[in-house]
């Protein structure tokens, strides 16, 4: 840039002057700026405009071309606090009788409440030996837990905790809580439905006990679950115990493996770690390190110790490997055998003495159990079950809401749905009103090819208001006359005017009660627009007959093919124009957004040129009146120095 040197010597107001020179270069400027603006506002509004036709298309063109989208069906229930229905596509017209004979229930236990022996609220750490009555936990015990289809077992003793017993609980699936206000256990399976029902049952006396003091003893006479469980059991029992061992030898044949399985686990673990410890113990020894090798041998010994208890249960064989890497395999002894199977026969003996003596006890603490039931429905005298209270049948969805009374039936009536036909019908039309409305109010705007955007400084003689209304006119104006504008509109209108073939017959929408209202009749910019006869809605023809509704009632497959057909070209035409143009439009697009955006950018181009041309320019000048400037600065240092050297003042 230029030295700028004002006319302090010439007393020239130069910064005015090269203003001057400059203004019609920025006016220049200014000028394509605002064509870069009218062209971001047009963009704007057809970026609106493009949004509405596509919402339109997807919404309802592209989804009524299908027959399929007219095959509405409702369904009314005589007694909807009992049942309730969902109608399905594939849901058949008809009447049918329905019976709600039972509901789902989820299983559900609440525990008796605890009692602590030192009066002190227990916690979910609180152990069996807490409990008041605890010290009689003596033995190890075991107690059984079977949600569905998983299972488990829990060893309890007297250093069993709530948590343990909830961990286990949890481990199957079931939810499990310990209220520490309550001092109880709640549990409860987490589907509806007997299929997902649970058990908690004991092996032994001493874990009947543990389930006494937990609160989640049940009575057998009203847990059928829990009773269907022992019966299980007792039913292997035979005349000896052998024979009762015989009669379960698959179960516990499982079972037997997957401890030999756990044995062999960790009889490798240990066999590795009493290794490795015992190159531990030779370097401390080596080294002179007695503390460590007296700590490192004990660790050895303990390990031993185990590792010779589970030699007892299995007999293991290298089968592979080196001594980094080791394989085995192992049997069962018969030590381990017979404890599998002596355990089978006493929970076997357990559970025949439960039933035996069923009715010897009267214990007024027992859990409250809720057992899980499958939901019943009786639908035109065939039986339905289901583990929750939702069925689906035949289209229909059944929704159980309460039993029926003895001798009560439930009429449920399908039938076509005439007023979703006419809703989705008089639905699209709004909306196709709607933008046909819009187009045609921007197409036959009021000119404003006198008005052009503001600059700043010219906005800054208006109030926002003032400038509001001014970019208003411009902004409504934009799409007048439209080419692209005109193509749609022509386009729609002419598919909505031409009808089409309904069994070899031209139908129009007119001879459904669908039409335009007359020339001088329509409101401005509204002449495209289409009035449904009969429409309570619309205040110009809700005195006519309503012929649409009438004809779907009567003669819904015409209906069905006219609209289906109607959208199909719609759809086409709608599809045509909004397809890619190199250069020019994008899928999906129906106006040059491509060919918008690049002008744009080449507007943005061109005014940045412009405007260093303009500052060029400007610089020029400046340079100019500077050396004017310094040029009249020395003819007068010259003239003051003459001047001196002659005597003058």
């Amino acid at each position: 840039m230029a030295m700028r040197m004002t006319g302090m010597m010439s007393g020239m107001d130069t910064e005015s002057i090269i203003q001057e020179l400059v203004s019609a270069k920025r006016t220049k400027v200014d000028d394509v700026k605002k064509k870069q603006t009218k062209l971001e506002w047009k963009q704007d509004a057809w970026k609106e405009l493009n949004t509405k036709l596509k919402n339109l298309q997807s919404k309802y063109i592209s989804n009524m071309r299908f027959s399929s989208s007219y095959m509405k069906k409702t369904t009314a229930v005589s007694n909807s606090s009992a049942v309730s229905v969902i109608t399905g596509e594939n849901a058949v017209n008809g009447v049918q009788s329905l019976k709600v004979k039972r509901l789902a229930k989820t299983g559900y236990l609440t525990g008796a409440k605890m009692k602590s022996a030192s009066n002190e609220n227990l916690t979910a750490l609180s152990k069996l030996s807490d409990l008041t009555g605890g010290d009689s936990i003596i033995d190890a015990g075991r107690i059984n837990i079977k949600a569905g289809s998983k299972e488990v077992s829990l060893e309890v003793t007297a250093d069993t905790t709530i948590s343990d017993v909830m961990t286990k609980l949890k481990e199957v699936g079931l939810n499990a809580n310990f209220d520490e206000k309550q001092q109880r256990l709640f549990i409860s399976a987490k589907e509806s439905g007997s299929s997902s029902d649970f058990s908690i049952t004991a092996s032994d006396s001493t874990g009947q006990s543990a389930l006494k003091l937990l609160g989640i003893q049940t009575n057998l006479k009203e847990d059928k679950v829990a009773y269907a469980e022992y019966q299980k059991w007792a039913d292997y029992v035979g005349t000896n115990d052998t024979e009762t061992s015989k009669n379960m030898e698959s179960l516990y044949q499982t079972d037997l493996q997957k401890q030999v399985d756990g044995y062999l686990t960790s009889y490798k673990d240990l066999t590795a770690s009493i290794k490795s410890l015992n190159e531990d113990l030779k370097r401390a020894q080596d080294n002179g390190d007695d503390a460590s090798a007296e700590s490192i041998q004990k660790v050895v010994t303990t390990q031993q110790e185990e590792l010779d208890r589970i030699s007892n249960f299995i007999n293991v064989t290298q089968v592979t490997g080196d001594d980094d890497n080791v394989t085995y395999t192992a049997t069962a002894k018969d030590t381990l055998v017979e404890k599998v199977q002596q355990s089978y026969v006493n929970r076997a003996n357990y559970a025949k003495s439960m039933l035996d003596n069923i009715n010897a006890s009267n214990n007024s603490e027992y859990a409250t159990k809720i057992d899980g039931q499958d939901a019943e429905i009786e639908l035109n005298g065939a039986t339905f079950t289901n583990n929750t209270n939702v069925f689906e049948i035949n289209g229909l969805t059944f929704t159980a809401l309460s039993e029926t009374k003895d001798g009560e039936t439930v009429t449920i009536t399908t039938q076509d749905d005439t007023d979703g036909i006419y809703d989705m019908i008089k639905g699209f039309l709004k909306e196709y009103n709607s933008i046909m409305n819009e187009m045609d109010k921007l197409y036959n705007a009021e000119s404003a090819s006198k008005y052009e955007p503001l600059t700043d400084d010219e906005k800054e003689t208006l109030s926002d208001s003032e400038v509001e209304k001014y970019e208003k006119k411009i902004k409504d104006s934009l799409l007048r006359r439209d080419s692209t504008l005109s193509t749609i509109r022509s386009r729609l209108t002419s598919v909505m005017s031409s009808g089409t073939t309904v069994d070899g017959k031209q139908m129009y929408l007119s001879d459904f009660g669908i039409d335009t209202l007359s020339y001088f009749t329509a409101a401005e910019n509204e002449k495209n627009a289409y009035h449904i006869d009969g429409d309570p809605d619309d205040e110009n023809t809700s005195g006519n007959a309503d012929k649409l509704k009438s004809m779907i009632a009567s003669d819904p497959d015409t209906v069905v093919s006219f609209f289906s057909g109607l959208h199909k070209e719609l759809y086409s035409a709608m599809s045509d124009l909004s397809k890619a143009v190199d250069g020019y439009r994008s899928y999906g697009s129906f106006y040059d957004d491509k060919k918008m955006k690049s002008d744009y950018s080449d507007y943005t181009t061109k005014i940045a040129e412009m405007e260093q041309k303009v500052n060029d320019y400007e610089d020029k000048w400046y340079k100019k009146f500077s050396k004017m400037e310094t040029a009249l600065a020395k003819m007068q240092s010259n003239a003051s120095a003459i001047t001196g050297l002659l005597g003058g003042s």
